[in-house]
């Protein structure tokens, strides 16, 4: 399971890796992770069909054709990141991409604590009529931004990146999670994932095709 990732040889570069990948026979969706439970430990391991673990961590889209070509955080550097990757971590690995609701409820919440603010000035007795009319004009638009957020959940579609780590125990599965992390260099920012992120991208990936939606707290 997972793309076993092998010491390349010098000289042969990302050619190695995609030659690699193109020979992958191709696997039916449904079968692509079987699992049996995500577990109530910590950072919510996932048990697989076969006894074995796996774990995921999300991966920030990066848009190599905006950066420049040259310097510390360049494409150039973004690419030699991932080749050294593949290079020094020798477990098996894999990549998902799914197609997510946009979750913006952390701007919901920055938006609500700006409401709380605005509407305990418009309580106070100390306003003049014309910081009253400002206030209010700052209300609006924070209720209109509140519902914007709102509505972007349910219309737009955020395209997540996830690594999903495998171990053939648990300490295995943590151990192969901070090497992954240690060994990401500039390629990926890894980020671990939450439990509702993981049934989501779990769902998805085993029912392909349908929409998602984030489940309102």
């Amino acid at each position: 399971m997972g793309i076993k990732a092998k010491q390349a040889q010098k000289g042969k570069g990302l050619t190695v890796v995609k030659q690699a990948l193109d020979n992958r026979k191709p696997i039916p969706i449904y079968f692509a992770l079987p699992y049996k439970d995500i577990l109530n430990k910590k950072g919510h391991p996932i048990l697989l069909a076969d006894d074995t673990y796996a774990d995921m961590l999300n991966l920030p889209g990066k848009d190599l054709d905006f950066l420049n070509a040259e310097g510390d955080k360049s494409s150039n550097a973004i690419i030699a990141d991932f080749h050294q990757l593949l290079s020094v971590y020798v477990e098996d690995f894999d990549i998902f991409i799914s197609q997510l609701p946009a979750d913006t409820r952390i701007q919901q919440a920055s938006w609500g604590q700006e409401l709380v603010r605005v509407e305990s000035q418009l309580n106070s007795v100390d306003l003049d009529d014309r910081h009253y009319q400002q206030l209010l004009m700052m209300r609006q638009t924070i209720l209109q931004e509140i519902n914007i957020e709102k509505n972007v959940v349910g219309d737009i579609k955020h395209q997540e990146y996830t690594a999903v780590i495998y171990g053939k125990t648990l300490a295995a599965l943590d151990k192969n999670r901070r090497d992954f992390m240690a060994h990401a260099g500039m390629a990926f920012t890894p980020e671990p994932v939450s439990i509702n992120r993981k049934k989501m991208v779990m769902y998805q990936i085993n029912n392909p095709g349908e929409t998602l939606e984030l489940e309102e707290k």
